[in-house]
């Protein structure tokens, strides 16, 4: 459509760059005041949109691109979900989280009704304002230190419940729209074959068929495309593994909006089932840029619809609403965590992190709008609270932990006999940063040192992360798991991954350059990351990599030669091996050897 007109190819453009220019100036100062970015890309939106400077007058080509980049952004987030977390006696935790959100929609269905939307249209506000903000959350929780810690992983399985259920919304919302406009009840209209109820039963199981085969096949497809490059390192496969992700995020947006569903919600679960392969951490790598990228456009985008003219006139609406989010959830949530088991400390605190909307409560509300479930003036109060909420939600973290030193005397539920929710997590210290550890080893030379087994195996709880399983990496795990050192190993080879991971060893597929794939490997728990990898600019990204996300972490490097060695040392390696030294020496003990024989031999022949 662009290409035909010229001149509307150019105004696309000059109104993208505008779009992106402001956001990134309007995040840049929301990042200044310590706030969160998103809600700058809202501001960016309002600021530029029809309804105020009037930067952008494509509005309609606009939203084009931002649907294209909510598609990719929900297979994303489906992607990142840690679906292990399923697998570790985290039942009660999941069940805060089904529980608290469903006790959310409704106490605030009635309460949003009374404003003065229709019965319909305040379910899908309450189920919107049910859900926070993952981003926001897995962002301080990263930046705090707290996402092993019991409230960390409380707000972690509050998180997936909710994404869950909001895909279940966004499956549900044709039927709210129709039931809004009086076309739910069911019969049978000219021309119409089927009755509507069996239609959405036959829409509904071909839902299902599709995410059975999907959890099958999938897997299958991306080890026969990881598979398919015949060299060692496997690094081509890594870029065929993307592109067939990506074509299978779109090709499930396309078949479910077929199937008169969200295709934001098909999205979605292609990513949720490739979540379940050892791709993810790659692959999740592999797109943090272009998530971000994404979240900046269609945040803005959504932003385009904000009116300050409505916003100030309904002021006092918007206000009540962000009370009733921030103290009604924080309440419930809390509330719902004592009741099955948390501490009190942990409960207030789960519930401080997750008191805020989010990005699916605009995901939803952006597309009940679409359907025309809302009016302009209800789609900006909405997104109005959304924002203030993300806003005021991480000033509130400070007060929280003071207020979660008082609730630790709260003695649990009686009712509770065990729980994984009690440990109460000020007492946990966070890892030492760099000013506390130093990033450079005082003993280590340039040439560098290797790591000492012996000096490690002293405390059996040290973990070790080795990049690379070639010969040099093997070894190394062969030698540390006889001395009983817990390692984790990383590997781009899909088939040494395959094979191991059959064996029995802590194995992740990617690249170490990933910082996806190093926090899934457990950096930030590690003592020491052994790179043992032959390619050395991969050695010098992973050390950059590594060292930014821990600084106080021991890392050892391999290098071909000296000058590699110093640079390896600038971009944050402890010891350095440097294979031309190595051999330099081997070589000269060897002829020293040699030598020193050759001279014994005429003492010994004289002798005799």
């Amino acid at each position: 459509m662009l290409a035909s007109n010229p001149a509307a190819e150019g105004r696309f453009f000059i109104d993208l760059v505008v779009i992106l220019a402001t956001a990134a100036v309007i995040a840049t100062i929301f990042k200044r005041m310590r706030l969160e970015t998103i809600p700058g890309y809202l501001v960016a939106g309002a600021i530029v949109g029809p309804h105020a400077l009037r930067l952008v007058s494509n509005v309609e080509t606009v939203e084009q691109i931002s649907h294209l980049a909510i598609i990719l952004l929900m297979f994303t987030i489906g992607l990142m979900l840690e679906t292990a977390s399923l697998k570790r006696g985290m039942m009660s935790i999941l069940a805060v989280g089904l529980i608290s959100t469903l006790l959310v929609v409704l106490f605030s269905w009635p309460l949003v009704v009374l404003l003065g939307p229709s019965a319909p249209q305040g379910l899908v506000i309450a189920m919107a304002f049910s859900m926070s903000s993952t981003a926001v959350l897995l962002r301080i929780l990263q930046q705090r230190r707290e996402l092993r810690q019991p409230h960390g992983q409380l707000c972690l399985g509050i998180s997936i419940v909710q994404d869950i259920l909001s895909v279940v919304l966004m499956a549900a919302l044709p039927l709210i729209v129709a039931w809004d406009t009086g076309a739910w009840i069911p019969t049978t209209g000219p021309g119409q074959s089927l009755h509507p109820v069996v239609l959405w039963g036959l829409r509904l199981t071909a839902m299902a068929c599709i995410i059975i085969l999907g959890r099958i096949g999938i897997p299958k497809l991306l080890h026969f495309v990881a598979n398919s490059d015949d060299r060692s390192r496997g690094t081509g496969s890594a870029e065929l593994v993307l592109v067939t992700s990506s074509a299978l995020a779109v090709g499930a947006a396309l078949v479910l909006g077929s199937l008169r569903f969200s295709p934001e919600m098909g999205a979605f679960l292609a990513g949720f089932m490739l979540s379940f392969t050892p791709f993810r951490h790659q692959l999740a790598g592999q797109l943090a840029p272009m998530k971000d990228l994404l979240m900046a456009i269609f945040f803005t985008s959504v932003g385009l619809r904000l009116d300050p003219a409505i916003l100030a006139g309904n002021w006092p609406t918007i206000l009540f609403g962000v009370s009733l989010l921030v103290i009604g959830k924080t309440a419930i949530t809390a509330g719902t965590a004592w009741a099955l088991g948390a501490s009190g400390s942990v409960a207030v605190l789960g519930a401080a992190y997750l008191a805020n909307a989010g990005e699916f409560s605009l995901v939803i509300v952006s597309s009940a709008a679409d359907a025309g479930l809302f009016e302009p003036t209800s789609v900006a109060t909405a997104i109005a609270i959304v924002v203030v909420s993300l806003v005021v939600s991480p000033l509130l973290i400070g007060p929280a932990h003071a207020l979660a030193m008082k609730a630790s005397s709260v003695r649990l539920a009686p009712w509770v006999r065990a729980s994984v929710m009690r440990a109460f997590p000020a007492t946990v210290k966070p890892a030492p940063t760099e000013a506390e550890t130093g990033a450079e080893d005082p003993g280590a030379s340039s040439t560098g040192q290797a790591v000492d087994p012996v000096a490690i195996d002293r405390h059996k709880d040290h973990h070790v992360i080795i990049a690379g399983y070639g010969p040099v990496g093997r070894s190394l795990a062969d030698r540390l798991s006889r001395r009983g050192v817990p390692i984790t190993v990383i590997e781009l080879n899909p088939r040494t991954v395959q094979k191991q991971a059959t064996l029995g060893r802590s194995i992740v597929y990617g690249d170490v350059t990933n910082a996806e794939v190093l926090e899934s490997a457990g950096i930030r728990e590690a003592d020491a990351l052994v790179i043992a990898i032959p390619d050395e600019m991969a050695v010098l990204r992973a050390c950059q990599m590594a060292r930014a996300l821990v600084p106080g972490l021991f890392i050892a490097a391999r290098a071909s030669f000296l000058s590699q060695a110093i640079k390896a040392r600038q971009m944050g390696a402890d010891s350095v091996i440097v294979e031309e030294i190595v051999t330099a020496e081997a070589m000269a003990a060897l002829v020293t050897e040699l030598l020193e024989a050759r001279r014994a031999e005429p003492s010994s022949a004289g002798g005799a």
